[in-house]
């Protein structure tokens, strides 16, 4: 596993100079694994040229998991004490512990998520405060690779939450053949919540994940504090596909597809059973009317023709009740091109 010195030259790399160089350190997996991820939680505790470490150890890192489904955890302790060489009264602890997981899941074989998450705490005591010649700053992260395939043309989405403390996320995707950046989220600071994507059409493809939190910074020294859980998650959908489930009352008597018609352009609608309960329907996409029924049957079909295939498509179903009262529902399409 890459140590802390390596993660962080992966994030100036990535970010400065394309995914290239960073997936070069991409581990080889099985020749037949068509999915395949590896991760550690790391712990790093830095100081100035003047300060020595003098106890524990500066760059732990858990043994490691490379793995091409389900669910595996590592953690690490961070426990590191140094003493500035010209001031023996001047000495910084820096503690810390991190509990990660990373979960994988396919379909047919391919990519459909990657989710990296991390809890704990870490913090930094500085006998002389902020006075500290030492400039300590301390982490502790969760850090992987991975390598996929996807047989169908569609959308990487990458989603960021992270707590409300100091910390560190990144996410990169490229295309393997041609080193194309697919995807990409990097942050550090306080919490955030993010959402990017990219597309992509069928290939094999790689990228780094991390998550973590950090201290130092001088000033101010950032106090030990327990954190809740950050995550960060890769998910791929295919073109016109659902990115969730439909949302809103009247889909218990409109089905919504899972997938829009990229070929035809167009969505199929069905009522359900309790059709005969709804008097009259508006059917809507991105605001807009494209199709009405003033006469609800069980079994008939509503096709919106003529969706876009470069933007998202919100599909939205506005009914009239024959007891009277409305009742909406709606479900979003990801682009059937990028």
């Amino acid at each position: 596993m890459r140590t802390r010195r390596r993660f962080r030259r992966t994030i100036a790399v990535t970010a400065s100079a394309g995914l290239a160089a960073g997936l070069a350190w991409l581990p080889a997996g099985p020749a037949s694994a068509a999915v395949v991820a590896q991760f550690a939680a790391q712990g790093s505790a830095n100081t100035s040229s003047s300060c020595t470490l003098t106890t524990g150890d500066d760059q732990p890192s858990s043994p490691g998991a490379t793995f091409s489904s389900g669910t595996q955890s590592q953690s690490v302790d961070l426990a590191a004490t140094f003493t500035n060489t010209g001031n023996s009264a001047d000495t910084v602890s820096m503690t810390g512990h991190y509990a990660t997981t990373m979960t994988v899941a396919k379909q047919g074989g391919d990519l459909s998520k990657l989710v990296a998450t991390g809890k704990g705490s870490v913090g930094i005591s500085a006998a002389q405060g902020s006075a500290s010649a030492c400039l300590p700053q301390a982490f502790v992260d969760l850090f992987g690779f991975f390598e996929f395939t996807e047989s169908h043309s569609g959308w990487i989405y990458i989603t960021r939450n992270t707590v409300p403390k100091q910390g560190i996320a990144l996410a990169a995707v490229a295309d393997e053949a041609t080193s194309r950046a697919i995807a990409f989220d990097v942050w550090q600071g306080a919490g955030s919540s993010a959402v990017s994507r990219g597309f992509l059409t069928p290939g094999t493809f790689g990228g780094q994940i991390a998550v973590g939190l950090t201290a130092g910074n001088v000033p101010p020294i950032f106090p030990f504090k327990r954190t809740p859980q950050s995550s960060i998650a890769v998910t791929f959908h295919r073109s016109g596909s659902a990115f969730a489930a439909t949302a809103g009352s009247a889909g218990r008597f409109v089905k919504f597809p899972g997938s829009i018609s990229c070929s035809g352009h167009k969505a199929t609608l069905t009522w359900k059973s309790g059709a005969s309960k709804v008097a009259s329907g508006s059917f809507l996409v991105n605001g807009k009317t494209k199709a009405s029924d003033s006469n609800p049957r069980s079994g008939r079909q509503i096709v919106l023709r003529h969706l876009s295939s470069t933007a998202d498509n919100t599909i939205t179903a506005k009914l009239s009740l024959a007891g009277g009262g409305h009742a909406s529902a709606s479900r979003t399409y990801v682009p059937c091109q990028g």
